[in-house]
């Protein structure tokens, strides 16, 4: 174990212009990870006029390419020496390129054949890149803002609160804009550009928020001397192992959901365009109505018992999106109004324990390494995304949709059943591994009790320690 210890952080509660400017980098997120998720595959069927599983291959293509860059960053960021902290710096340097990428993921050049392959293989590739560079240090970054337990699940809430704001507006204002701008720019193809111009710059500044409202509120923490292989070594621990399941299948059915999603409200429900981007904005305005409760729950119960209780609720909602034609509308829009409970379920717990499993794997190392941890969570909840995604488009194209306001009964039976059971049967492993977490807001206690022994002079016996991460 590395002897050298880092210096403890304040408990105290931040300045609210930090707490909140914190939410900038998770809007940033939100806005465009949401648009690409939730409308890339559809932009690229009935837009680009590609097939669903080109969609989703090009998402994959960037999701394998995340499998070496988001570690990578992560330990990167953990052993950068800069006056501006460790993380700052690399939300700096990602906040022009990740604008630009946003834009030109929804632009269309009209490009056929090897060349619009070859296109939009490097914008993704550079999109997934500039979006690496800031979130994986962002992540990090919170934990670095406090160890308080307490007031982690209120950044965690914040983030949330963020990050569904973000999406709302990248589920939504793409399909609005680019309704109202097709017009006056004369064609389809420039008014997803426009739109995604909009959208594009509108996140990128809030990189730059939270860059201006975190300056010198980060911990005084020495850079860690981690390497990849450490990163990786991570998975050893049982803890981490099991959050990263979690979050990973916790994850997944919100991808699934944003990329059918606008299929099932046109297709089985009947909506136009617009008002299929009512459906995305009532699912994310509910999701923020439910919020207080989430976080009143992690209190009450505690974390883990949180996730489990929202998230199985959530499946059982999810699998009766089998049931809904058109004219079921009560049915339908009751359950897109309690669908979006679990989601935030799984974003509160997850980020904040996320935040408490750093101080685990302090005391196991000696070394605060959350640049490495949040680089492989990263990975986890992108990865999960891009291949439910990508066997969603494949689903789509075997069964013969490829755009148009007609889609053939298997199509249609297809998004029904993507919707439903092909969402609620992610949700199950997720479940299994939160029920063997045992990072209990006790067990955490005592850890951070250690931790600042350590710092004092009085370190814990080696026993002790060893007793404290037994099961961990």
């Amino acid at each position: 174990m590395t002897t050298t210890h880092t210096p403890r952080p304040t408990t105290t509660a931040l300045p609210r212009s930090t707490r909140w400017g914190y939410g900038g980098g998770e809007w940033a997120n939100g806005v465009m990870w949401t648009a690409f998720t939730t409308l890339f595959l559809y932009f690229t069927t009935d837009v680009v006029g590609a097939s669903a599983a080109f969609g989703a291959t090009i998402m994959m293509i960037g999701t394998v390419w995340n499998t070496a860059l988001q570690p990578y960053v992560g330990v990167r960021s953990d052993r950068l020496r800069s006056r501006h902290g460790r993380r700052l710096p690399f939300l700096l340097a990602a906040a022009a390129p990740y604008a630009l990428t946003s834009w030109l993921l929804f632009t269309d050049f009209g490009l056929t054949g090897v060349a619009r392959t070859l296109y939009y293989t490097v914008v993704v590739l550079a999109w997934f890149t500039s979006l690496t560079l800031f979130y994986v240090p962002y992540g990090a970054l919170g934990a670095e803002l406090s160890t308080d337990y307490r007031e982690r699940t209120t950044l965690a809430g914040v983030r949330t609160v963020f990050s569904q704001l973000g999406a709302l507006v990248g589920a939504v204002a793409p399909l609005l804009l680019a309704g109202l701008l097709t017009g006056p720019l004369g064609s389809d193809r420039a008014g997803w550009s426009a739109a995604a111009a909009i959208c594009a710059v509108t996140a990128s500044a809030g990189i730059l928020l939270t860059w201006a409202t975190a300056q010198g509120r980060q911990l005084a923490v020495e850079p860690a001397a981690v390497r990849l292989r450490d990163s990786l070594a991570m998975l050893r621990s049982r803890t981490i192992r099991l959050l990263l399941g979690a979050l990973t299948f916790g994850w997944a059915p919100l991808s699934v959901t944003g990329a059918v999603a606008i299929y099932y409200a046109i297709h089985i429900m009947g909506y136009s365009q617009n008002a299929a981007s009512l459906v995305m904005l009532t699912w994310f305005l509910c999701g923020l109505a439910w919020l207080p409760l989430v976080q009143l729950s992690c209190h009450r119960i505690g974390k883990t018992r949180t996730y489990v209780l929202f998230t199985a609720a959530w499946a059982v909602i999810q699998c009766l999106f089998l049931l809904p034609n058109r004219g079921d509308q009560l049915l339908f829009w009751a359950l897109i109004a309690t669908s979006s409970a679990g989601s935030m379920a799984v974003a509160v717990t997850g980020w904040s324990l996320l935040a408490d499993a750093t101080d685990v794997e302090e005391l196991r190392t000696g070394e605060r390494r959350e640049g490495a941890l949040y680089g492989l969570a990263a990975f986890a909840q992108t990865a999960a995304a891009a291949l439910v995604v990508w066997l969603a488009g494949l689903a789509l194209t075997a069964a013969g949709y490829h755009g148009g306001t007609q889609p053939a009964t298997t199509a249609r039976d297809t998004i029904r059943i993507l919707m439903s059971l092909g969402t609620a049967i992610w949700l199950i492993p997720g479940i299994l591994c939160a029920l063997r977490l045992r990072l209990t807001r006790g067990r955490h206690h005592a850890i951070r009790q250690a931790l600042d022994a350590r710092t004092t002079g009085t370190p814990l016996l080696p026993e002790t320690e060893a007793n404290l991460l037994r099961g961990l």
